[in-house]
């Protein structure tokens, strides 16, 4: 049988260190050996992040991550600011929906990052925002925000919390928590940090932690309060994801191994070969603001984006992604963070060669 490539954004392949350690015996959650293992998770997201602020761990899935947020930070009347470039960002107003909150959406034409000026804009307009909620890298778009500025703009114009959501981004794309002063970051196992999905992570400021502390939204199996208690004892409150937190350990020390600056050098190298591969087959990049972490590429016209991923898996085993939403069947992602190197490119662009022929037909 083929060796199975996955080039999708998430999951993404896991290095044979630490499917090990998935394969090691369980381990009871209230030992003195995890305790161990989650004082060391701890501390190599701290690393990773580039954060000296509190982290809390939450078995759960990136969007886990970031109903959390919500739940945690905001109480009934308050103002959340969304700025969406992507699905993910329209998942973020969806979640403040879903607690009964009305959000004030900034939406940009996909393809473009958010830009500081619409979120300096829209602050002035609505200074009681509480919170300001926005994505480092959008994978649906292919996009990757300037969180720097973005910052920049959250501070001089209000007093809102921001968070970002950097499921995709974290160990992928230069990410500076404090020196960028992001309040909130969330984060998830399964992208850029190489292991299996089911493990959320959140970085969480001292002045993010005041609304924390007053918040009165409802919450139970994400409140952080309880997480932060259980911190000091090097378990979570309720039962994790042992063997996720086992691999997790594996994975952050390769990517300590390595130098998290090195990590975002090679992924950017990766891009860069990912975008030659494809201008060969005459394929062009959607967003104006590409990521380094996937490439999206548009379509030549007449091509089913969707029916052209089908068929790859099924004839050659190799996993690339569709279009979502309006892009569904229009773009194909291709990406290039984690595990994922230039063989396992070379191996999806050699199968897309197949069915796209060079500079045939124009994109849409």
């Amino acid at each position: 049988m083929k060796p199975y490539i996955l080039l999708t954004p998430g999951p993404t392949p896991i290095p044979d260190e630490v499917l090990r350690a998935l394969a090691r015996p369980i381990i009871h959650h209230r030992t003195e050996e995890f305790g161990r293992l989650f004082e060391t998770l701890l501390e190599d997201l701290r690393y990773a992040l580039r954060t000296k602020n509190r982290v809390l761990i939450l078995t759960s899935s990136g969007t886990g991550a970031m109903e959390s947020a919500v739940a945690n930070l905001l109480s009934p009347g308050d103002k959340a600011v969304v700025h969406a470039a992507g699905l993910f960002g329209d998942r973020f107003a969806e979640i403040v929906r879903a607690y009964g909150l009305s959000p004030v959406v900034i939406g940009e034409e996909w393809g473009h990052a958010a830009s500081p000026e619409k979120l300096g804009a829209a602050l002035k307009a609505h200074p009681d925002a509480k919170v300001v909620l926005l994505q480092h890298a959008d994978t649906s778009t292919g996009i990757v925000n300037d969180l720097q500025s973005l910052s920049c703009v959250v501070r001089a114009e209000s007093d809102a919390i921001l968070v970002v959501d950097a499921i995709s981004g974290l160990g992928g794309e230069p990410l500076e928590t404090d020196s960028w002063g992001l309040d909130v970051v969330l984060s998830a196992s399964q992208k850029a940090l190489m292991n299996a999905p089911g493990l959320a992570f959140m970085a969480v400021s001292d002045r993010a932690w005041r609304l924390v502390e007053t918040a009165t939204l409802p919450r139970y199996y994400f409140d952080w309060r309880m997480m932060a208690r259980s911190v000091p004892e090097r378990e979570t409150p309720f039962t994790p994801a042992v063997a996720l937190v086992a691999a997790q350990v594996e994975a952050l020390g390769l990517i300590r191994a390595e130098g998290i600056e090195n990590v975002w050098k090679r992924t950017a190298g990766l891009a860069r070969y990912a975008r030659e591969r494809g201008r060969e087959l005459g394929l062009e990049l959607y967003p104006k603001d590409p990521c380094n972490i996937l490439s999206a590429f548009r379509l030549p016209a007449g091509l089913d984006g969707n029916k052209l991923v089908k068929d790859i898996l099924r004839e050659g085993r190799i996993s690339i992604a569709g279009g979502q939403g309006p892009l569904k069947g229009r773009i194909i992602r291709v990406a290039h963070m984690g595990h994922i190197r230039k063989p396992d490119l070379d191996a999806g662009f050699e199968a897309l060669s197949k069915r796209i022929p060079s500079g045939a037909r124009k994109p849409r």
